[in-house]
């Protein structure tokens, strides 16, 4: 039976050509989801929809600033999404990573997450400021989109053994 000493600790990640890439997109997206969130703020009525219950029919109400509380933190998550693709011990997994393979394709499933929750203040903000009648049906596409590729990509890292 092989022992198997992989470390994921002692796993140093540095820049490459592809994390430039994947940070280049990032800002790009970034600057493009807050310029129209900030569209959608200026142009938003004096009093917006800023919960929505079970159904998709909002059930409170609040200033179109307030609203962009959660695009703020939402976005910072992403970051961090973006940062923690260079500190891959600290990324949890529901399986152990056994190589150097694996490593390499969570970092890349980190920073496609991170991009990808880029989507979820942009579709809040559109949700609370920019949609005549109240709807979660666009949120619910992104937060489903980003459930599948975590699910994808999390096999592709299993299989990588």
């Amino acid at each position: 039976m092989e022992q198997n000493n992989f470390d994921i600790k002692k796993i140093k990640v540095y820049r490459t050509t592809e994390a430039t890439v994947f940070e280049v997109a990032f800002a790009i997206v970034a600057i493009i989801a807050w310029a129209l969130i900030i569209w959608l703020v200026h142009r938003a009525p004096d009093i917006v929809p800023t919960h929505f219950d079970a159904s998709g029919k909002p059930n409170a109400y609040g200033t179109p600033a307030g609203a962009t509380i959660p695009c703020v933190i939402l976005t910072i998550a992403a970051i961090v999404m973006m940062v923690l693709a260079y500190f891959p011990r600290h990324i949890n997994m529901p399986f152990k990573i056994t190589n150097i393979r694996q490593v390499e394709l969570t970092i890349r499933q980190l920073r496609i997450a991170g991009i990808t929750i880029l989507f979820l203040p942009l579709t809040v903000a559109y949700m609370m400021l920019g949609m005549k009648t109240p709807s979660a049906t666009p949120l619910l596409v992104v937060v489903g989109l980003i459930l599948l590729e975590f699910i994808v990509t999390s096999i592709l890292i299993y299989r990588a053994k």
